[in-house]
């Protein structure tokens, strides 16, 4: 049973920023360790915990697969910063966040982001729940141990204008019913779209 459920997960900081040739973007991971295909949500703050509007997700990812979003505003003047929020359902994620540096094609840095795992109810949970459990498989998704989302949750998570698209997307998973290929992106670059613009500055120095 503790395997299921809503996770919310929040990301200690994301950049954007372009200036006199350097760029800076904010690269998301989120992987799925579990066979069951999960909903997964996100929203970013600013730094004085608005939201902005700018960039948003709501999409599928299947079970033993991963998904893959870019933060990066080429607009000029460009920067911007602030924090950011995942949420899962109905098994967790194991979610990563770097920010990046390219003072060139060939010069990048790299710095990893915090992130806290909370659980439905917002209690700080640790890492060893986003992990596989042992056997035997989990039981379905109707067993949940918590109750739905809800639609004031929803709105102080997502915003107002996107609280019942996202709701019906999470309440569906909820319920196991089939979600096998949803996505909804604004302002990001996902999948095969982060993998392209990711190549083009090589790998980064370890450390």
């Amino acid at each position: 049973m503790a395997w299921f459920g809503t996770r919310v997960y929040v990301g200690a900081q994301w950049i954007t920023a372009k200036s006199n040739g350097a760029m800076t973007w904010t690269e998301i991971r989120a992987a799925n360790p579990f066979p069951l295909t999960v909903a997964l949500a996100m929203s970013f703050r600013r730094a004085d915990g608005t939201f902005d509007p700018r960039f948003f997700a709501m999409r599928t990812i299947a079970g033993f697969s991963q998904a893959f979003f870019i933060v990066r505003d080429l607009i000029v003047p460009n920067s911007t910063s602030g924090w950011f929020i995942l949420t899962s359902t109905p098994t967790p994620v194991v979610p990563t966040a770097t920010i990046f540096w390219s003072h060139d094609v060939g010069q990048v840095t790299v710095h990893e982001v915090p992130i806290q795992q909370l659980d439905a109810d917002g209690f700080p949970i640790g890492d060893a729940a986003a992990q596989p459990p042992p056997p035997p498989p989990p039981p379905p998704p109707a067993q949940l141990s918590h109750p739905p989302a809800t639609d004031l949750w929803a709105a102080a998570m997502f915003g107002k204008e996107r609280a019942q698209t996202v709701l019906q997307l999470l309440r569906r998973a909820e319920k196991g019913e089939p979600i096998e290929s949803e996505r909804h992106v604004e302002g990001l670059l996902v999948d095969d779209e982060a993998d392209e613009f990711r190549r083009r500055f090589g790998e980064p120095p370890e450390g």
